[in-house]
């Protein structure tokens, strides 16, 4: 992995990079337990997603634009990206164009720091994964006050599902904004606080261990052995889950039901996913098992994370 270069030279590109990520994870069939194209919650449905994904790409281009605008050195202090605003815009936005309630909140949150590190890339000349995964951490590590109190905005905005109540800087407790300015918190702090139940929140903590390092790498693999799009991103969901549970999961319902779900996982990966005729039938019964739950035991934290993958792996030179 080490040799792979960033392979778009536009800001365009990013921009198309962005768009088609969030809609190839949606594409991706059957992850097991997620709305797919055969798959809808009650309440929730397919074209909620590709609504939310639609009306959040014009905040990305403002994201990127505002790299473009202010960068002009790797050593810049990169506050100005202002992620935060561009988690509250999203949110806003996705929300607004679709009534199926919080669809993409992830991948918002996934996709913002890739996005960002991907686009100072692109200005200042820097190709590897090395420097894109420094890049990706120094992006996070500037993040201010500010950002986590527009943070705290966006979850209001999405209300997710799931995200449980913290005895301090509750997102739902109304003193909570006061405490954030009283300590000074920025945003990588605040997901120093949620990283052991929360696998986003790691992912901001460990500098996208999961996706660069993990995701990635399995995710090449298999397409350069298979040369199919779906089986890779399935697999690669099936991969993610059965070593992760998924921490969505785990507030909606608890650790024994998430570790319930990666074993399913693990079990269809014993016939290469979907790669077999098996392991396609054990996907599809299973997914029809847990979809019966409408949601309870949905692995959407695993989903967003395969998106962030498929953006590295698009930016990477990923051909379709």
């Amino acid at each position: 992995m080490s040799h792979i270069q960033i392979n778009i030279k536009s800001f365009e590109d990013l921009i198309r990079c962005v768009h088609l990520s969030s809609h190839l994870e949606l594409f991706g069939w059957p992850k097991i337990g997620n709305v797919h194209r055969t798959r809808n919650f009650k309440n929730t449905k397919y074209e909620h997603f590709l609504a939310g994904i639609v009306a959040i790409q014009p905040n990305f281009r403002s994201l990127i634009d505002r790299v473009i605008e202010n960068v002009k050195n790797i050593e810049d202090d990169l506050s100005f990206i202002r992620l935060g605003l561009f988690f509250k815009n999203a949110a806003e936005d996705m929300m607004n164009w679709q009534s199926g309630g919080n669809v993409i909140l992830g991948h918002i949150l996934i996709l913002a720091p890739l996005a960002s590190a991907a686009a100072v890339s692109i200005k200042l000349g820097f190709t590897s994964i090395k420097e894109f995964k420094r890049i990706v951490e120094k992006v996070i590590n500037d993040a201010t006050l500010e950002d986590t109190i527009n943070l705290y905005e966006a979850i209001r905005i999405c209300n997710p599902g799931g995200l449980g109540n913290i005895t301090k800087y509750d997102v739902y407790n109304n003193q909570s904004i006061k405490q954030l300015k009283e300590d000074n918190i920025r945003l990588k702090e605040i997901f120093q606080f949620s990283m052991h139940y929360d696998l986003i929140s790691q992912e901001y903590v460990s500098g996208f261990e999961i996706i660069i390092n993990e995701g990635l790498p399995y995710f090449f693999e298999t397409f350069n052995k298979t040369k199919d799009l779906n089986i890779s991103i399935v697999n690669t969901y099936l991969k993610l889950l059965s070593v992760h549970p998924d921490t969505l999961i785990i507030r909606k319902a608890d650790k024994k039901s998430a570790m319930y779900i990666s074993n399913l996982a693990l079990k269809i990966l014993k016939y290469n996913g979907i790669l077999t005729k098996k392991g396609l039938k054990l996907a599809l019964k299973y997914d029809k098992k847990i979809q019966k739950e409408n949601g309870r035991l949905n692995p959407g934290t695993t989903a967003d994370l395969i998106a962030g993958i498929i953006f590295c792996a698009l930016i990477f030179g990923l051909k379709i």
